[in-house]
């Protein structure tokens, strides 16, 4: 039974030059029948997987706090009625700082909501320029502030470095900053260039230029010194936590099932993995009939199920445990992939210590590289 419920929400203010995520702009379009289409979609997998299981909820996008109380408020009246909330230990919602309120965090805060992920990404107005964000750096302080008012504890602030043009003393200050903020959770992710982006029609017509790798790499090594040096325990490639990790991001680390809902959303339910339609029109008119709004799904067999147990439990710096996965799926992993680990481990990019393996931090700079490895056909 799926252990975590995902639920997007594509609306957005404003589309940001690097966001590849479904997303549509807030005004003008159809919320009411999107919302009451996701609803529609939650039904269906209350009937057909249930939701008994549940131990976390997390409400992405997009920016689900673009829109109003009333707009999202079926929502939370389908949750709380259907779900029992008690036994969900982390409610997340992603925010942005420049429409979270006072009376929105207490609003969530009374649906439920125990967790805010705000994106802050730098806190250089040049760099928030041009990534297309529309806030200021005095707003992410506010919103800080405003939730910890709130009795909000559990707050996570994602940060993106290697934007062009960005320097390293600049990623230095943004993650002085983000510390001076003493939130429980940081999130630092390296800015990937996805097609169909505005960023990326930027890098073809040649008018940014990319961030050099070996920069890229040195920004890596400088969030991971500063971050743990402050306190911050570094459990995830890209994770940061006082003494909180995100229990929902873990059931995709730890190849746990879960159920996405909404637009775009992908899900794991019952060995099979699918992907929502990315278009609102599609996804409403599906629902209304009554189906699921999937545009791709896949049944993983048994060797596709224990890749993704090496590649992304291997994500988690306490890396994976060889006993268990064998005894989880019946194998020996060591028949399996012992020569990869063989070679990895020679060029330091693994360690094993008894029957445990995990990235090192040269590995962790490899990562991609390393997870190939395990993408071989048994």
């Amino acid at each position: 039974m799926p252990k975590g419920l995902y639920i997007h929400i594509p609306f957005c203010d404003h589309i940001c030059t690097y966001c590849d995520f479904p997303k549509l702009l807030t005004k003008g379009q159809r919320h009411a029948e999107y919302i009451e289409a996701l609803i529609q979609e939650l039904k269906l997998y209350q009937q057909n997987v249930g939701f008994s299981n549940l131990q976390s909820i997390y409400i992405g996008g997009g920016t689900p706090t673009a829109l109003s109380v009333e707009q999202i408020q079926p929502v939370f009246d389908f949750l709380t009625e259907q779900i029992q909330m008690n036994q969900i230990q982390e409610f997340s919602i992603e925010a942005n700082p420049e429409n979270l309120t006072r009376d929105k965090i207490q609003y969530l805060k009374a649906q439920g909501v125990n967790r805010f992920s705000l994106g802050v990404q730098t806190f250089h107005e040049s760099l928030l320029k041009r990534i297309g964000r529309k806030h200021q750096a005095q707003e992410v302080i506010q919103a800080v502030a405003n939730l910890k008012q709130c009795g909000i504890k559990n707050i996570n602030l994602d940060l993106i470095y290697a934007i062009p043009g960005q320097t390293l003393d600049e990623l230095r200050d943004d993650l002085r900053q983000v510390i001076s903020l003493e939130v429980e959770h940081i999130s630092a992710y390296s800015l990937i260039v996805e097609e169909h982006t505005q960023l990326y029609l930027a890098y073809m017509r040649d008018q940014i230029e990319l961030t050099d790798n070996e920069i890229e790499a040195k920004m890596y090594e400088v969030t991971i010194e500063t971050l743990t040096e402050a306190g911050y325990e570094h459990y995830e490639i890209s994770n940061f936590a006082k003494s909180k990790p995100s229990l929902h991001n873990q059931w995709y680390w730890k190849n746990e099932t879960y159920i996405g809902v909404g637009l775009g959303a992908h899900g794991y339910v019952k060995g099979q993995r699918y992907q929502n339609t990315r278009s609102i029109n599609t996804y409403i008119e599906l629902l209304k009939d009554g189906k699921l709004p999937m545009i791709e799904s896949h049944a993983l067999t048994k060797e596709e199920m224990i890749e993704e147990e090496m590649f992304l439990g291997l994500r988690l710096l306490k890396g994976v445990n060889l006993k268990a996965i064998s005894d989880k799926y019946d194998v020996n992993i060591d028949e399996i992939y012992g020569k990869a680990f063989e070679e990895l481990i020679q060029k330091g990019y693994l360690e094993q210590k008894e029957l445990n393996v995990r990235l090192t931090p040269s590995g962790l700079l490899m990562a991609n590289e390393v997870f190939e490895q395990f993408l071989l056909s048994i």
